[in-house]
């Protein structure tokens, strides 16, 4: 695989200097020149001995970019199989498809590279970038403190959870999308549209007059917040120089790291002392200025008039987007609906939710594997890599993101909420509470890097990384339910964070190095993809918990009137007696802990998966930084 990857990565730089060499020669304007004829005469004039041209309509290269001239340097091993080529008069050539196939995997387009930044230019583009993933993330945990203010302003809980799902479905449904895109309408383009989007819905959020309002402005919001995220994992590395991507790379972690300890803390104090709509709000002004200052840095670009930017759209794969959002909100729906007091499992909108969702499960597999298969008459790029996802050991890597992503957000979203009902913590406290667990899991996630930055350490540090799940769901599941935060729970939220920072650094790493450098962007987000779709079943499956103790327990103490009224709204537990009001608060601690003997079912399942990873000679570390540092080079 190694030696397959560096045949790949090097395919670029060979191209480009026969491109160039070319040039020189003939000396004739990049507009002027003239593509191969499409009958492949070519192939038998003595003039193309030394190299092949692919036609023009045959390979992706000269339809981003008609300036350059591109040659396949294929001719020695092409002449290897067929010694009789100049003689070959049929236009049926064997390997030409697979040439052309490899040629297209090359993912190389040299309108779209970026040359490196220097000086302050750099420094304010990678901040504005860097500081766009900081929002974006924590945005993901930010609400998890003020759930309980949001369900009491508007006096509904029932439907707080998809202000939080709102904005990770969409902001896992459009990572790829915008990758796509950036090549479409340019990095410049794609950076600000990710900013506009994100600051005019965070406004739209903090306005919102109604429930649905606000989940519908969070899903918007969530599509300005994975701009934000892809354009910093994919533009701060191109505008960078080899020699600081050891900085960028940290500066990249510590934003993630950072957000996923300031989102909880920041929500509950923002909501404590001016209120929650302004965890929202605040995201307006500051974009206006980061977004000043970028427009200054960002370099003069060459006119890209004659970019056939309807071709580059064309090659997004909006069915499969479309399939995967259908797909996993109409599941999250389901499973976060079904059973409450408006929806039952049987009644007609959650099975027609789950059959839907079905079917665009199965049309999406469909749609990847018609693309992957070449049988697409569209130069489509797959937003989901399936092939990959199938193989060893990026597949089962693919799995542990998905079930490490559901104690995570279970976690991050329930602990706040039991904080404020059982322990009666303010939002700010609640935040304060959890730090345990978002630390460690940034030390995790430190610790899992560094173990593998020299050699590749993966799957030792995943099969630890999946043990210490198992032990820290197990002990939060047992967790007491005293009035006071026992001081061992924060030992067991620490060894909880740590598992899951160590786990996603480890998958993170893991699946970077299996992948060639044609796939390491799909690839990745198919990770993230996976983490989030995860996060968002487990807090679903973590609400028909809920619904199930409120429904069995509380039934023979509370009148219906008196459930539905709680399911409503939070608040109205104060108007309860005392002894149903400890009844109540024992339910929803009691939830929790058995959401987290779920998690350990799981994370006993992700021990087994995790040594599905393991690989008798993994990827090699050195060999992949030299393929990067060649590719810096050219």
């Amino acid at each position: 695989m190694t030696n397959s990857r560096s045949r790949l990565g090097s395919a670029p730089d060979k191209i480009l200097s026969n491109s160039i060499k070319e040039r020189k020669d003939t000396d004739q304007p990049a507009k002027s020149r003239k593509f191969p004829p499409t009958d492949l005469s070519f192939f038998q004039s003595p003039a193309n001995k030394s190299s092949i041209q692919i036609p023009a309509e045959l390979i992706q290269f000269n339809e981003v970019d008609r300036s350059i001239d591109l040659e396949f340097p294929i001719a020695e091993t092409w002449r290897g199989k067929h010694k009789n080529m100049e003689k070959h008069n049929s236009t049926s050539i064997p390997d030409l498809d697979e040439a052309v196939s490899t040629a297209r995997n090359i993912q190389y387009d040299p309108r779209t590279a970026m040359r490196p930044l220097e000086g302050s230019r750099l420094v304010i583009v990678v901040f504005t970038l860097v500081f766009g993933l900081f929002l974006s993330t924590v945005e993901t945990s930010i609400t998890a403190t003020a759930l309980v203010s949001i369900g009491i302003y508007f006096g509904d809980s029932s439907m707080t959870s998809w202000v939080v799902l709102s904005y990770l479905l969409t902001y896992m449904g459009f990572s790829v999308i915008f990758a796509r895109l950036s090549d479409a309408i340019g990095r410049k383009s794609a950076i600000l549209l990710s900013w506009f989007l994100f600051a005019v819905f965070s406004l739209a959020s903090g306005l919102a007059t109604s429930l649905t309002q606000l989940i519908i402005f969070r899903s918007f919001q969530g599509i300005g917040g994975s701009g934000l995220f892809t354009m910093a994992m994919t533009v701060a590395p191109q505008v960078t120089p080899a020699k600081y991507w050891g900085a960028l790379s940290g500066a990249l972690g510590a934003a993630l790291a950072c957000s996923s300890l300031a989102g909880p803390v920041l929500g509950g104090v923002i909501t404590q002392k001016v209120g929650w709509r302004w965890i929202y709000l605040y995201n307006a002004p500051i974009a206006v200025v980061m977004i000043i200052p970028f427009l200054i840095a960002w370099p003069k670009s060459p006119s890209r008039d004659d970019q056939p930017k309807g071709l580059l759209l064309t090659q997004i794969d909006v069915p499969g987007a479309l399939l995967l959002l259908a797909a996993s909100t109409l599941l999250v729906f389901a499973l976060d609906q079904g059973g409450g007091y408006r929806l039952t499992w049987t009644g007609p909108i959650i099975l027609s939710s789950l059959i839907v969702s079905a079917v665009c499960w199965v049309l999406f597999v469909g749609w990847i594997s018609f693309i992957e298969t070449g049988k697409c008459k569209i130069n489509i790029k797959p937003i989901f890599p399936l092939k990959s996802a199938i193989a060893r050991p990026i597949g089962p890597a693919i799995i542990m993101s998905f079930l490490t992503g559901i104690p995570f957000f279970i976690v991050m979203i329930n602990l706040p909420i039991r904080f404020q009902l059982l322990n009666g913590n303010s939002p700010t406290m609640a935040g304060v509470h959890l730090m345990p667990l978002l630390a460690f899991s940034a030390l995790g996630s430190a610790v899992g890097g560094l173990l593998s930055i020299n050699k590749n350490r993966t799957y030792y540090t995943l099969v630890v990384a999946s043990t210490l799940m198992c032990i820290g769901t197990g002990l939060l599941s047992r967790i007491p339910l005293s009035r006071e935060i026992p001081p061992q729970q924060y030992l067991y939220q620490a060894i909880l964070g740590f598992s899951i920072g160590l786990s996603l650094s480890s998958i993170t790493v893991m699946t970077g190095l299996a992948s060639d450098f044609a796939s390491v962007a799909s690839v990745n987000g198919a990770v993230n993809q996976a983490r989030v779709l995860g996060g968002s079943i487990g807090l679903s499956v973590a609400n028909i918990i809920l619904n199930n103790m409120i429904s069995s327990e509380l039934a023979p103490l509370l009148t219906p009137t008196e459930i539905k009224d709680l399911r409503q709204s939070l608040s109205t537990i104060i108007n309860l007696a005392p002894s149903k009001q400890i009844a109540v608060v024992r339910v929803f601690a009691n939830s929790f802990n058995s959401q987290m003997l779920v998690c350990l079912y799981l994370s006993i399942a992700g021990f087994f998966i995790v040594h599905f990873t393991w690989q008798r000679e993994p990827a090699s570390v050195e060999a992949h930084k030299e393929q990067q540092q060649a590719m810096a080079n050219n």
